[in-house]
């Protein structure tokens, strides 16, 4: 690959604000942050349900609290309902949503960042990726990437190769989480090019999907930490980054 990849981009963070139309809110939490009684204010606002699931992780109970509480208290600043009182339903894909409101999710957790992003577009989906060294990144993308991206990814050397390997992936998994099917449906099913200044998919039309709708954006928080953002709409949409710890007067 002679052309440079995309280049990616730090978050700026703004002042809360309300949602406009053209927006995408993506919320952003560092649960290394996640204080003693913001674990006592997740134990507060999570339903039995959440709480019962909490208690049967063996590693990972930590991010699911912290991300349940993230997901609650930033709804409630949009929905202007308590945490506790808010109310989930699942799509036939199984994918969540929120009942007769016109404001749409999407929820992601690795590593210690957790990410919300929230829209009044229907179809978003967010997905952030702590790197990992000991996965096995040649394997994987030659047996679940499209072969043009793998024959892209087999082109470049050392960390390019790395880095490559995880912007497909959060695109990829973005993607999926928007339309509600998830990876099952074939990572190979969208293809991205990018070396260009834009991020171009080729998506399978057996997905249904026109690919001039869909709009691609990506990040890296602080090292080997990657963020993408997949959202249907023919209008531009900005995404608007906030660092929930930051923000002040929340339910």
């Amino acid at each position: 690959m002679s052309t440079p990849l995309t280049p990616l981009h730090t978050p700026r963070f703004e002042t809360a604000r309300p949602l406009r139309a053209d927006e995408v809110h993506i919320w952003c939490l560092d649960i290394n942050q996640f204080t003693t009684a913001h674990f006592a204010d997740a134990a507060r606002v999570m339903n039995p349900s959440e709480r019962e699931r909490a208690q049967k992780f063996v590693r990972g109970k930590e991010s699911y609290i912290a991300s349940r509480w993230l997901l609650r208290k930033v709804l409630a600043r949009y929905t202007e309902a308590t945490p506790e009182a808010i109310e989930f339903s699942r799509s036939d894909k199984g994918k969540p949503y929120l009942p007769r409101r016109n404001i749409h999710f999407s929820l992601s957790h690795s590593g210690h960042w957790a990410l919300l992003a929230v829209s009044n577009i229907e179809l978003i989906g967010v997905d952030i990726e702590a790197a990992s060294s000991t996965r096995d990144l040649t394997g994987i993308a030659e047996s679940y990437y499209h072969p043009h991206e793998f024959a892209q990814m087999q082109a470049l050397a050392g960390d390019t190769q790395y880095d490559y390997f995880y912007r497909l992936w959060t695109l990829k998994e973005a993607f999926f989480k928007a339309i509600g099917t998830g990876i099952s449906a074939g990572l190979e099913k969208i293809a991205f090019e990018l070396a260009h200044d834009k991020i171009h998919a080729q998506i399978a039309a057996e997905l249904n999907q026109d690919r001039d709708e869909w709009q691609f954006h990506q990040w890296t928080l602080g090292a080997q930490n990657y963020a993408a953002l997949a959202s249907k709409c023919q209008q531009p949409l900005t995404p608007s980054w906030f660092d929930m710890l930051s923000v002040p007067a929340f339910p």
